[in-house]
């Protein structure tokens, strides 16, 4: 379901401070393309929140109430994307999965070109990329409300980089 990616991943993994990895990925749901660039360019967003999902691994399941309080939290001031790279997953248990679970919209990266993008490894993995398309936070979902809770007053980040636990992203059925 990948309409476009900017390039294959070819170098160093992107940290806090590089530009984010452009996408255009479409929603399990409708079929609605989503493209970073338009996120990003979103007014009413002070951020994008990419997240990096599962609807197998144990610690989604373990972060789907944070990851619902903290959109619930955030909503209006930042936009929340869940991204499915898994590749061992149907889409129609993704779908049903992002149905019951995350009240934003869930994206299919097909093949894994966008974690491989990111050099994302694990789920739930999150990165914050502001309205210039930077990446600002790059971690796990239990230090993603403090993060947000500065980057969205108008702060630093005090802990930009975390370590992401979960389970390792499925990049071949």
């Amino acid at each position: 379901m990948i309409v476009a990616a900017t390039a294959a991943f070819a170098g160093p993994a992107p940290r806090v401070g590089d530009k984010a990895p452009s996408f255009a990925l479409k929603t399990v749901d409708k079929g609605d393309v989503r493209v970073l660039g338009d996120l990003t360019a979103d007014k009413h967003s002070q951020a994008v929140v990419l997240v990096f999902l599962s609807c197998r691994c144990p610690y989604v399941a373990q972060a789907r109430q944070p990851l619902g309080e903290l959109a619930k939290e955030f909503g209006s001031k930042v936009t929340f994307i869940g991204v499915n790279a898994n590749q061992n997953e149907s889409l129609d248990d993704i779908k049903s999965d992002a149905a019951l679970n995350f009240a934003f919209p869930m994206l299919r990266d097909d093949g894994s070109k966008i974690a491989d993008a990111y050099a994302a490894e694990r789920t739930p993995e999150v990165f914050v990329i502001d309205p210039k398309g930077v990446i600002r936070y790059h971690g796990g979902v239990a230090e993603l409300g403090p993060a947000l809770r500065e980057f969205t007053a108008g702060k630093a980040i005090s802990k930009p980089e975390a370590r992401a636990f979960g389970c390792t992203i499925k990049r071949k059925p």
